[in-house]
């Protein structure tokens, strides 16, 4: 991240629900024109985070700070600053796509002939004078994040941008998210799937239990999670002498049993390790590749 002031800033962050301490200590600078992921699994306290960036929650503690404005001392200049997509949108039923939008575009301020180029940028050009109680779940999402993009401001918080989506809101999604960060936007947004990190962040939080376990480069990130993937080989019969072969040929942390072969190797020996299996006389019938779970994933990201 550059020498500049940060977009988003939360210094000594806790918070607490009654007994329950959702987020611990957390210390955390996301910066300007970047596409920041806080992934976890549920419960990780991703969505508190969001919220109180939001200004949404009050901190139990600590301070939260978005373009340089103390979100607790002055959160109507912070929220100006902010489009905010939470995790559950509900959104009123008895108008269309478009009507829903023109709504919000209004609360918003927004040029009402936004709303158009919206209904195109998230694909409901045939379906935006349907009923919104009539939209799938992934057209709802869509929806959301249509209110979403209405205006153009620094600050994007998503909570779950893409859920519900196929892979056509996926794409179109990361398409929007690349061009508000070429223009210099931020991009905050909360994930639990791993390869969709991977594929739409700069910078990726990995979130365990309420704490941050490690900030990283998606690029050492994926590196990481690549050299932890597990992959697993059924073979017709497996004797010993695969077993060994496969060994020799780099293999670690194999497991198996009579049909089946798990282990992990770096990404360039993988593939010795599949021939030596086939040249000891292993016929496999299926191969699969598994990244690593989130217990194993937090460890890993937190050894040096």
């Amino acid at each position: 991240m550059s020498g500049q002031e940060p977009m988003v800033c939360l210094e000594e962050f806790e918070k607490w629900y009654a007994v329950i301490h959702a987020v611990k200590n957390l210390d955390l600078e996301v910066g300007r024109g970047e596409a920041f992921v806080l992934l976890g699994s549920n419960g990780s306290g991703k969505s508190t985070i969001l919220r109180a960036v939001a200004g949404l929650h009050a901190p139990s503690s600590g301070r939260v700070i978005v373009d340089g404005i103390d979100v607790a001392e002055d959160p109507l200049a912070a929220r100006g600053r902010i489009a905010y997509l939470p995790q559950r949108v509900v959104l009123p039923d008895l108008l269309t796509g478009r009507e829903v939008l023109s709504f919000y575009a209004g609360l918003k301020g927004a040029d009402q002939r936004r709303v158009g180029e919206v209904i195109e940028l998230i694909g409901l050009d045939e379906d935006a004078d349907r009923f919104a109680r009539e939209y799938s779940g992934g057209m709802l999402q869509r929806l959301g994040l249509g209110i979403t993009f209405l205006c153009d401001v620094p600050l994007y918080l998503l909570d779950e941008p893409t859920l519900n989506l196929d892979p056509g809101g996926v794409e179109q999604f990361r398409r929007w998210m690349e061009d508000r960060v070429a223009g210099g936007a931020t991009v905050l947004f909360t994930s639990h799937i791993l390869q969709e990190a991977l594929r739409l962040a700069d910078r990726v939080a990995v979130m365990a239990e309420g704490e941050l376990v490690k900030v990283e480069e998606v690029s050492g990130f994926r590196n990481r999670v690549v050299g932890a993937t597990t992959v697993s080989v059924v073979v017709d019969r497996l004797t010993e002498t695969m077993v060994e072969a496969a060994r020799e040929a780099g293999a670690e942390e194999a497991s198996w049993n009579d049909k089946s072969y798990s282990f992990r190797a770096p990404p360039e020996k993988r593939q010795a390790v599949i021939r030596a299996i086939e040249k000891a006389g292993g016929f496999i019938e299926e191969l699969h590749t598994e990244p690593p779970n989130w217990e194993s994933l937090a460890q890993l990201v937190s050894e040096r």
